[in-house]
């Protein structure tokens, strides 16, 4: 069951444009199109490997996407001996194609688990694409502690396990095992391997009802699955909750889940021909205005405001935490669901700051490998002979923004492989322009949230976007390696930031996910411009 919500763990970025465009901007606008679902893209295709033992199952469901057929759901279940012992290896393989802004992008996940008979998990797998090599994690169960181990990164790390968690095939089966009837309720603990963290799912089995199954009406037993929410580094995440409909053996005969920025995704029990029958990609919805969040009005020469102020509203317990607080932007008068936030461009540091930056900001880390030898030569090639770390920083900035060339069909990478391809979106732009920073001494860290763009029919939006952040003289400041260092106004809004310390998932881009489609900004006042 936790295939397809692993859809969920991640959101759309995109960058921006104004008008008129400069060579610049138009280079930016073609990359906000073509990363607007780019988070949710990072996850690649993932080749599954070639599975050992017996094949004991191979269930195949017809994925569809706002009704129509987008793709496919996979789970095979093979017999294995490992170490002496009998085991189910059970993989679960989703694959939809959808369409943004008319053109056609696959998004397609993997996971799997290793577990005993009685659905006790002792081995967990992920395997992510990347330029260069796959990032590829797995882990293996022993002494009470799963022991993680990335190869490629020789990282090996013992998370903190509990005996309570099931694996993929005991989870198909739990209704079945329960008995379940319309008013029983139960819990389960899943291993989610995308956020490297348990989570304790809510069941509630609901009456029949008649339900449409892709123009095949049956009377189902409904049942809802809900998980907690997950505190991860930087954010406390809500998983979207599955609707899951019982046949008459109470096993899943169809399910759905909807995902902000992609819509309600069917799932319903077919053979293998027609799960992977031909797509008619002209019936798809096209997804890319999904992530976009409409403004009340245009703000002429965006990039160049100083000061802007914004009525913000987030269906959240907690609305006024949505959004970071900084020395750009601060939060007022916060009523309900809704609050003022005030952003103000900062440009140059400040005089007089004294406060330290900790070390996780200069380290080389797996994503942000300020140690790779092309990032070192771009690094010093890019700073010559700058006086200063703001300096150092700046020209990061431009050279980036001069070298790299967009492109949103890159897979999300370390700084290093993005050295060697020098191509991406503004995800790669950021975290190339970041490592480059450690690389000369300058303390950096990335930035998620949202940014002005006009789209295609001169309409104000807010899209999502990356950034960098760098240290200098005892203050955060903002550059955007897409735009040139000259490039960041109070139209850049941001919802968090991350070092990538210590850290080999993408939990750092999580935090968007807490807002996206569920934020509704308008803009209150344009205080000033330069």
């Amino acid at each position: 069951m936790e295939g397809i919500v692993n859809l969920a763990r991640t959101s759309p970025l995109g960058a921006s444009r104004r008008d008129p465009p400069t060579n610049t901007e138009k280079r930016t606008m073609r990359s906000w199109k073509a990363c607007c679902l780019a988070v949710i893209l990072c996850a690649g295709a993932i080749r599954a490997e070639e599975q050992q033992g017996k094949l004991t199952e191979d269930v195949w469901e017809a994925a569809h996407l706002e009704g129509a057929r987008s793709g496919y759901f996979r789970t095979t279940v093979h017999e294995i001996d490992r170490d002496g012992q009998k085991l189910l290896r059970t993989n679960q393989a989703l694959n939809l194609t959808v369409r943004r802004y008319g053109e056609t992008v696959q998004l397609r996940m993997e996971s799997g688990t290793d577990e005993t008979k009685d659905g006790k998990v002792v081995g967990v797998s992920m395997k992510i694409p990347q330029p260069g090599g796959a990032l590829v994690l797995t882990g293996k169960l022993e002494d009470g502690k799963m022991h993680v181990d990335i190869p490629s990164q020789r990282i090996k790390r013992q998370l903190p396990w509990d005996d309570k968690v099931i694996g993929q095939y005991a989870q198909e089966r739990l209704f079945q095992k329960n008995k379940a009837k319309p008013g029983n309720r139960f819990t389960f603990k899943s291993f989610e391997p995308t956020i490297n963290a348990v989570v304790t799912v809510r069941v509630a089995v609901h009456d029949e009802e008649d339900v449409d199954l892709v123009g095949v009406k049956k009377r189902l037993v409904r049942a809802t699955l809900v998980s907690d929410r997950v505190e991860v580094p930087g954010v406390s995440l809500q998983l979207p909750p599955m609707t899951v409909w019982l046949g008459k053996d109470s096993l899943p005969v169809a399910r759905q889940v909807e995902i902000d920025g992609i819509g309600k995704i069917m799932l319903t029990r077919t053979t293998r021909a027609r799960a992977q029958a031909p797509i008619d990609t002209a019936r798809l919805p096209d997804i890319g205005l999904k992530t976009l969040l409409p403004l009340n009005r245009r703000i002429s020469r965006a990039y160049a405001t100083t000061a802007v102020v914004y009525r913000v509203t987030v269906n959240d317990d907690s609305p006024e935490t949505a959004l970071a607080r900084d020395g750009r932007q601060e939060v007022k008068n916060v009523e309900g669901k809704t609050f003022e936030l005030h952003v103000t461009a900062r440009r140059m540091p400040e005089d007089g700051k004294e406060e330290k930056v900790g070390k996780e900001f200069l380290a080389s880390c797996y994503y942000l490998n300020s140690d790779d030898v092309k990032v070192k030569e771009f690094a010093k090639k890019a700073v010559g002979d700058a006086d200063g770390d703001w300096d150092r920083a700046r020209r990061v900035a431009h050279w980036v923004h001069d070298n790299m060339h967009t492109d949103a069909s890159v897979p999300f990478a370390p700084a290093g492989q993005v050295a060697r391809q020098l191509r991406g979106d503004c995800r790669q732009h950021a975290m190339l322009a970041a490592a480059m920073c450690r690389a000369v001494g300058v303390p950096s860290r990335t930035a998620v949230g949202l940014v002005y763009v006009e789209d295609r029919l001169r309409r104000p939006v807010l899209g999502f976007h990356m950034w960098f952040e760098v240290f200098v003289k005892g203050q955060w400041l903002a550059l955007d390696a897409i735009f040139g260092p000259d490039g960041i106004g109070a139209t850049h809004i941001k919802i968090a930031d991350h070092s990538w310390y210590d850290t080999q998932s993408l939990t750092p881009l999580l935090p968007v996910t807490r807002v996206l489609g569920k934020m509704r900004i308008e803009v209150v006042q344009v205080e000033s411009q330069r």
